[in-house]
């Protein structure tokens, strides 16, 4: 890769593929897409975990090495997305006393470090700090404190954390393919810097990024993301469940899914009728595709009831006041939207990557719902700036106040 910072590149390892997307970022922080791999990681991730290092590596690999030739540079160090059940958040609170008239950076820093000095077991680490609203004495809803006036400075964050092992694994695999991580970002946070509008994250909203393996759940309310958790369910249970119910091929019945599928039976004629492969001979059998609707149609209700039913239990629906936004592979099933509707019993939207025209020649594909967490990757970073944490040890994480002095000046 150039020495040029203006090249981000974006790994989003999941449980049915890895997607390397390529890049630029130009002073004014506009992206231009100008490389996409995509590989197959059939057998190397479940649920978000890594079970299969090997296998892992290569479609990594192979990813990057497409991303390459299309970009026409060498990638060296990549930006990952993390996702799986391990993954847990939790919202903290810092206050300092202002040690001068002014806040001066070193008191954000230190009310910063306050907020995530929170106690963890040994197995798990801090992954990302969300910063939320500053309050400069009983001044609320503050983005930057820096140079006001004041005696007392708080701030209010979100703090996603994950298993230790599990991160290392999928570092590992990351470095076996030849490449440095540069930071890792959380799938839910990633998802929403792609779909998600300013209006609703200042309203209330929850994005539910619907992927392979997993069902990665954020919800904002004022700006600022409250809530992350990961389901372990995702699309691939809806194959499965279609691949035995019809006794055809699971390469077989997520070709079908894709092409055929609906959410909703009642909105798919009794008549229509397609042909599939059979398991172990080359014959073809004809399936009715109501049929294939009623099968998959319980189990995306059974992954959108588990998802409304971990909002319900952290008392996070209360502060949704737009829309649910799906997002995801799955969101591109026919007609989720109305069965999301139903379940939720609020207004519901398929969140679709927002790519510029600088990108033309990738709009088309990159606004897919599937390619959300790679491309919100690149735009949390390209927005943020490629800052990296680093803990005391080494690791991924640089000191949290490098960052957050970069951030603010």
């Amino acid at each position: 890769m150039p020495k040029n910072d203006s090249v981000i590149v974006a790994l989003d390892v999941g449980t049915k593929k890895v997607t390397t997307l390529v890049a630029k970022v130009e002073n004014d922080k506009k992206v231009q897409f100008i490389g996409k791999g995509v590989a197959k990681n059939e057998n190397g991730i479940i649920a978000g975990s890594v079970v299969n290092m090997e296998a892992t590596t290569r479609a990594i690999h192979e990813s990057v090495t497409e991303a390459e030739k299309i970009a026409d540079i060498h990638i060296k160090s990549v930006y990952i997305g993390l996702s799986g059940e391990h993954v847990s958040s939790m919202n903290s609170h810092g206050v300092v006393t202002v040690r001068g008239r002014e806040v001066a950076q070193t008191d954000i820093d230190r009310v910063i470090e306050q907020a995530r000095n929170v106690s963890l077991p040994s197995d798990r680490q801090i992954i990302n700090v969300e910063i939320g609203e500053f309050v400069v004495d009983d001044q609320a809803g503050i983005r930057n404190p820096k140079g006001m006036a004041g005696r007392r400075l708080e701030v209010k964050v979100h703090i996603l954390t994950s298993s230790t092992a599990m991160l290392r694994n999928l570092a590992k695999s990351v470095e076996d393919a030849g490449l440095h991580v540069e930071d890792v970002l959380v799938n839910g946070i990633a998802g929403s810097w792609a779909v998600l509008e300013e209006d609703e994250k200042q309203l209330g909203v929850a994005l539910i990024d619907i992927g392979d393996g997993t069902t990665d759940i954020t919800v904002y309310h004022k700006g600022d993301p409250v809530y992350t958790t990961v389901i372990p369910m995702g699309g691939r249970y809806v194959t499965t469940d279609i691949s035995y119910a019809m006794r055809i091929p699971p390469v077989e019945a997520e070709r079908i899914k894709c092409r055929y599928g609906s959410a909703r039976p009642d909105y798919v004629s009794s008549d229509e009728e397609i042909e599939v492969s059979t398991i172990g001979t080359e014959e073809k059998k004809v399936k009715k595709v109501h049929f294939l609707a009623s099968v998959l149609a319980p189990r995306v209700e059974e992954i959108l009831m588990a998802a409304r039913k971990r909002l319900n239990e952290e008392m996070k629906e209360s502060l949704i006041q737009t829309n649910i936004v799906l997002t995801g592979g799955t969101a591109e099933l026919k007609d989720i939207q109305f069965l999301a509707k139903d379940v939720f019993e609020q207004p519901v939207r398929i969140g679709k990557p927002k790519i510029n025209e600088a990108s033309s020649g990738f709009k088309d594909v990159l606004s897919s719902p599937s390619f959300s967490t790679a491309v919100g990757i690149i735009n949390y970073f390209a927005e943020r700036g490629k800052m990296k944490f680093r803990d005391k040890n080494g690791g991924f994480f640089s000191k949290l106040g490098d960052f957050f002095r970069r951030f603010f000046e």
